[in-house]
């Protein structure tokens, strides 16, 4: 029995040896082979490349034109690079060089693919012709011309005079701006309503002459197919926003205008009383808080100087109009001048900002 027992554990210790060597030998031929495996899934990310690009070049070309703005979103590059398109009569053939890639422990293993892809526009998503072709064939690319922001933007006209109406149309229009590459979305903005709303797009676009090489242009969309653009001077891509600030600008200075007027009603309340203005009853009146205040410190204004004539009849007070709580930051100097021996109280702007007392 003692025998027995010894050759158990001897055959125990016998097969834990054998699977330990095949662990081992596993490991082996998985560090072997491994650099193979990562090409073959970076090679495989390449093949996946190619299908997305096919795909992609079959819904540009539906609308029975492919532009060469639509080339440049598939294959998001700019000049001088891995890609060259060839147009002969109806049938278009780009020729790109493919990169796919497989993340590894020690870093990330790339490969490429020289394809050839040949399209024919047609009104419906035409079939694209696909083949790989020797990697030589990308090596000798010709280098793409900077083309004019003119071209590129009857290009992004026609784009838009293509895309189908309401919302899903709206989408497409901004999407077609926003990812051309050299084309850069700057403002937007819709005036009218309805059928009559026109959609304004300014759009910085490179190879131009103005500021670090962009030109501004304006693209005017307006449904149905209806799509105009025109050249403006560097200024002009900032005209939304400019109208956007003046009528901030206008709202925030009828606001405050509005509290000033409260203001001006209070004093003139005061007055009427007896016919004098004394300093408990400024206090009072520029002690008054905003609606819905949750501070006292939320007041209407803050007096920050009094001026009386020498006889007492006039007094000028100066004070910061702070805006309402919905809009705390607006503010504006004013000077309330109040006359006693005509019993009125006038208001009126002075300085931008006034002075903080003690300050």
């Amino acid at each position: 029995m003692e025998r027995q027992r010894g050759g158990c554990l001897l055959n125990g210790c016998v097969t834990l040896l054998v699977l330990a060597l095949a662990l081992v030998g596993y490991g082996w031929w998985r560090l072997e082979t491994a650099p193979g495996r990562v090409e073959a899934r970076a090679e495989d990310d390449v093949t996946r490349a190619a299908a997305s690009t096919r795909t992609q070049l079959s819904a540009a070309a539906a609308g029975g034109t492919l532009f060469e703005t639509e080339l440049d979103r598939v294959f998001r590059k700019g000049p001088d690079s891995g890609w060259a398109e060839e147009r002969d009569g109806g049938h278009v053939t780009v020729t790109a060089l493919l990169t796919g890639s497989t993340g590894v422990w020690m870093g990330t293993v790339t490969a490429h693919g020289c394809y050839e892809f040949t399209v024919t526009p047609a009104a419906a998503p035409p079939p694209v012709r696909e083949r790989r072709v020797a990697d030589e064939r990308c090596e000798r690319l010709p280098s793409r011309p900077v083309r004019e922001p003119a071209d590129v933007a009857r290009d992004l006209a026609a784009e838009l005079r293509a895309t189908s109406n309401g919302m899903a149309g709206d989408s497409a229009r901004w999407t077609i701006l926003t990812s051309t590459p050299g084309v850069r979305l700057q403002d937007r903005a819709y005036e009218g309503s309805g059928a009559a709303q026109v959609t304004v797009a300014l759009v910085w676009m490179d190879g131009g002459s103005g500021p670090q090489g962009r030109d501004c242009y304006e693209f005017r969309v307006r449904a149905p197919r209806t799509a105009t653009f025109k050249s403006l001077k560097p200024d002009g891509c900032h005209r939304i926003q400019r109208e956007r600030d003046a009528r901030a600008e206008a709202a925030r200075r009828d606001q405050l205008d509005e509290v000033a007027a409260r203001i001006r009603r209070a004093l003139a309340g005061a007055v009427a009383g007896d016919g004098r203005l004394t300093d408990a009853e400024t206090r009072r009146v520029f002690a008054l808080r905003q609606e819905d205040a949750v501070t006292s410190r939320q007041v209407l204004a803050n007096l920050t100087h009094t001026d009386r004539s020498a006889d007492g009849s006039l007094i000028t007070l100066t004070a910061r109009v702070n805006g309402l709580r919905s809009t705390p930051w607006y503010e504006g100097c004013y000077a309330f001048r109040v006359d006693l021996r005509a019993g009125s109280v006038t208001a009126r702007t002075t300085a931008k900002t006034c002075p903080v007392p003690g300050s």
